[in-house]
């Protein structure tokens, strides 16, 4: 009696491949990656004018909501990892936007807004008024909110 041939390791993956390549297009982190990209370069491209990125602009909002703010607190909050965070306030404090002193506990940062960085935020709003019209073009915000309240209150669970 002859022996079922097995499967190798290499035609295994390219059956498995071939019956999940077409199906990317269903896949939640690609498509909120792909998602991510589109709508942070029409942020970009509107905040150009006044210096900033997207991610910055969200970094100065969230320190102005909860100023002063500890580094760690700020990155809970964002749910920005450590070496993104050091990294983006790193730059917004060279730029003079924010201030970073030494908390209670020296092994503490606090981050606020200087004079110069709230300035920016001001001035940047409108610009973001009009990146925000420019994505609610490509996707209805209000779903984007929700799906985004989901996501949080998860986040929040699992952390």
């Amino acid at each position: 009696m002859a022996k079922p041939s097995r499967e190798s390791a290499g035609d295994r993956a390219q059956r498995v491949a071939a019956a999940y390549v077409p199906r990317n297009t269903e896949c939640a982190y690609n498509n909120l990656k792909v998602m991510t990209r589109v709508v942070s370069s029409i942020y970009d491209e509107e905040l150009r004018p006044v210096g900033l990125r997207a991610s910055q602009l969200a970094l100065l909002w969230a320190i102005r909501a909860i100023e002063p703010v500890e580094l760690g607190r700020l990155g809970a909050t964002t749910f920005t990892d450590q070496t993104t965070l050091s990294r983006t306030v790193a730059l917004l404090k060279k730029a003079g936007l924010v201030g970073v002193r030494v908390g209670d506990d020296r092994r503490v940062r606090v981050i606020s807004l200087t004079p110069k960085g709230l300035e920016r935020f001001a001035v940047a709003m409108p610009l973001w008024d009009r990146a925000q019209a420019r994505a609610d073009e490509l996707l209805s915000l209000e779903e984007l909110r929700s799906v985004a309240r989901k996501v949080r209150k998860t986040a929040r669970t699992a952390v």
